[in-house]
């Protein structure tokens, strides 16, 4: 049975300060505990860590009873009958609005039937009032919470395990592709690792409420843009009752990060726009309150809705009550305890301090005979163009004529 993380610290001030009862170095080492679990965490690809997920595509968006109204060198349309808001269009979709062949991208969602092109592009079509649209389907999307390195990204759309490929950026854009097309997603990147599950559809105060009614007075801090530029604020839950939402002041129009001042017995959700847009939920507990969302870009863009797997490694939350477990599981206290101690006797012998720390590098080899996840499939690696696992990068084009759809990739 793996130890709590009082147990954990008690052993850890045992070995370094030889008195578990004093409280002088709590802090120090409640502090060497937590960096020691991140630490042996990375250390290797365990098994304990090991997690799978799903989530589904999003396949393109006409919603509307009536046609698109589109200005010259205007910056916005508006679609009758849509409902972006109650749908959750999201910024950031690739958008077609007949008339202009740019390629556009949603930038600010400003009603159910109105929105505003990204990157301050224009409409240069006719003006009409009678033009088509489409919102592509989704491209990015957010991997599970905590997710730390991907192992596998697949899907069963096709009948059979058909396992993405990872390409990076770069050759993604050297590939010259179409960006829009549209088909059963063959290929993935990954770029983007931030604290918001998405953006504010437009200009928006921010707001803040817990799941439980004690968690009053928590702050709750916002960083990201306002008028243009880098600012922050800091929101406070309801001092009476922690579930009474709590709107803040300033109007961010991007979040880049979100942490809370202490831990919390329940979640704070943060939203925006008349909470129509949850931009993250802090979990219980965490005292730093930080949590880390990856972004994957699919390609080509979904073409119906399919689910998608994921196989990765979890990152650890931090152990913050007496009673909390870490979830590497038993067999890794001792390595945890070692370079914790290791820490705290630094600050007394260099001699101590490399001592714990040999022997917490002997633990890691050992832990490494049982633990690891020896399977290459789980190592993921870049390949270069012409070394691509399979079936060829996009720049080779290197799809079989059954699997060839349109532009490259399956047709669907």
């Amino acid at each position: 049975m793996a130890y709590t993380y009082k147990d954990l610290t008690d052993e850890v001030k045992r070995r370094s300060v030889r008195d578990q009862g004093g409280t002088t170095f709590d802090t120090e080492i409640g502090f060497a505990v937590n960096t020691s679990l991140f630490r042996t965490c990375r250390e290797a690809l365990w098994k304990p860590l090991r997690r799978t997920a799903t989530f589904n595509t999003q396949t393109a968006y006409t919603t509307g009873t009536g046609a698109v109204t589109a200005t010259l060198n205007s910056g916005t349309m508006t679609v009758v009958g849509a409902t972006f808001i109650t749908d959750n269009i999201r910024v950031g979709r690739r958008l077609y609005v007949s008339g202009t062949q740019k390629l556009l991208k949603v930038g600010t969602v400003n009603s159910e039937t109105s929105i505003t092109f990204a990157d301050s592009e224009v409409y240069d079509g006719a003006t009409t009032s009678t033009g088509s649209y489409k919102i592509y389907g989704t491209e990015e999307y957010n991997m599970p919470i905590q997710a730390g390195r991907i192992g596998l990204v697949w899907h069963e759309k096709l009948g059979y395990p058909y396992p993405l490929e990872f390409i990076t950026d770069k050759e993604f854009y050297d590939s010259s592709v179409t960006v829009i097309n549209e088909a059963i997603s063959t290929h993935y990147r990954m770029w983007g690792d931030d604290m918001v599950m998405r953006q504010p559809n437009s200009g928006s105060v921010i707001r803040i409420a817990s799941s439980v009614s004690g968690d009053t007075s928590k702050s709750v801090t916002i960083f990201g843009t306002v008028s243009g530029y880098p600012d922050f604020e800091v929101i406070t839950t309801n001092g009476s009752n922690g579930t009474t939402a709590v709107s803040g002041l300033k109007t961010f129009t991007s979040v880049e990060r979100i942490t809370k001042d202490a831990a919390t017995t329940g979640r704070i959700t943060v939203d925006c726009n008349s909470a129509a847009v949850i931009l993250a939920v802090l979990p219980v507990g965490d005292s730093t309150g930080e949590i880390m969302y990856k972004k994957i870009q699919l390609w080509p863009l979904p073409n119906s809705i399919f689910p998608i797997r994921v196989q990765y490694y979890k990152d650890p939350w931090r152990l913050v009550n007496d009673g909390d477990m870490h979830e590497l599981g038993g067999d890794f206290d001792e390595a945890i305890i070692l370079l914790a101690t290791a820490k705290v006797s630094y600050g007394q012998s260099k001699a101590e301090g490399d001592k714990y720390f040999l022997l917490y590098q002997d633990e890691i080899k050992s832990l490494k005979r049982y633990n690891i996840d020896r399977n290459l499939d789980w190592n993921t690696s870049l390949k270069r163009p012409k070394d691509s696992r399979r079936r060829g990068t996009l720049g080779s084009r290197g799809f079989s004529p059954m699997q060839a759809g349109g532009l490259y990739g399956y047709g669907g």
